[in-house]
């Protein structure tokens, strides 16, 4: 949370923010730019997570406004990856056609935020707040994808861990999410525990024809943990079992605690691999 000075006990509204410049690019490289050489730059795409964050005491030194980067929208298929512009809102992303090439990644991106988020938020925009709240770093975890930022020095692609850790460049651009598409590769997302915990499962198949599986579980306090999978077995149980034991001690919610959260964990990755006929009950 963004700290006024001098707000006392009265929340800060929009007649507080001082003036400041506007940017409106209409290339990548305008926004590049813009980023690289304007005073303290903020980007703004659905405006859904930044609005909030000004009414807390966010400063804005000049607003990048990127609405107009057509070349930022759209899902696509690009060589083997799902390419998603990080100006694709929610409810644009799940309706695609492109999101059909994962099964269930429609289902699940429809699910994030009310609707008035979903037709406004983008998927940059819900990856780049690193709210552990917020959905996108969870499915992009379990998929494996990554996200590809442009800044001054250049272009970067970073996972979403890396997002957490803010090794991005200093007033880098997030530009696209990219993510491999391996063969038989599906999506089960589970969200039925919601705020207490969260969990997607991506399976897959590998060039050996080796069935292969990441599960990422994340609360409304954690930010996302990957565990992999050994689908050697037939039973559902010992599998999501095995998965759970090795969740770092240290991913414990402060609400329902490391124990908690590997049983229950434990008991909904079984469900989520039999549903998908990864193994049995």
């Amino acid at each position: 949370m963004y700290e006024v000075a001098q707000a006392g006990l009265i929340a800060a509204s929009y007649r507080d923010i001082p003036p400041f410049p506007v940017i409106a690019p209409i290339t990548v490289e305008e926004a590049v730019a813009a980023m690289a050489n304007a005073e303290a730059p903020v980007p703004y795409a659905g405006g859904t997570d930044l609005c909030g964050a000004v009414r807390e005491g966010k400063p804005i030194g000049t607003l990048v406004w990127l609405k107009r980067l057509e070349e930022l929208r759209g899902t696509r298929i690009e060589g083997d990856a799902l390419s998603v512009g990080a100006l694709t809102t929610h409810a644009e992303g799940a309706a695609s056609d492109a999101a059909a090439a994962i099964p269930g990644l429609a289902e699940a991106w429809s699910k994030l935020g009310k609707m008035r988020i979903r037709l406004s938020g983008t998927a940059g925009g819900n990856l780049m707040a690193r709210h552990t709240r917020y959905e996108m770093s969870i499915l992009l975890t379990a998929l494996g994808g990554t996200a590809r930022f442009a800044s001054a020095a250049g272009e970067t692609e970073l996972t979403p861990a890396e997002i957490w850790d803010r090794a991005e460049p200093a007033r880098a651009l997030l530009t696209r999410l990219s993510i491999p598409l391996a063969t038989d590769l599906r999506l089960d997302y589970d969200r039925s525990l919601r705020p207490l915990m969260t969990l997607a499962l991506a399976l897959w198949t590998d060039n050996g024809g080796k069935a292969e599986g990441r599960a990422a579980v994340a609360t409304e306090y954690l930010r996302p943990a990957s565990l992999r999978l050994d689908l050697r077995g037939t039973d559902a149980r010992a599998i999501a079992a095995a998965a759970f034991e090795a969740l770092p001690g240290e991913f414990a919610d402060p609400v329902s605690g490391n124990e908690w959260l590997r049983r229950a964990g434990a008991a909904i990755l079984a469900r989520q691999l039999v549903r998908q006929d990864a193994a049995r009950a």
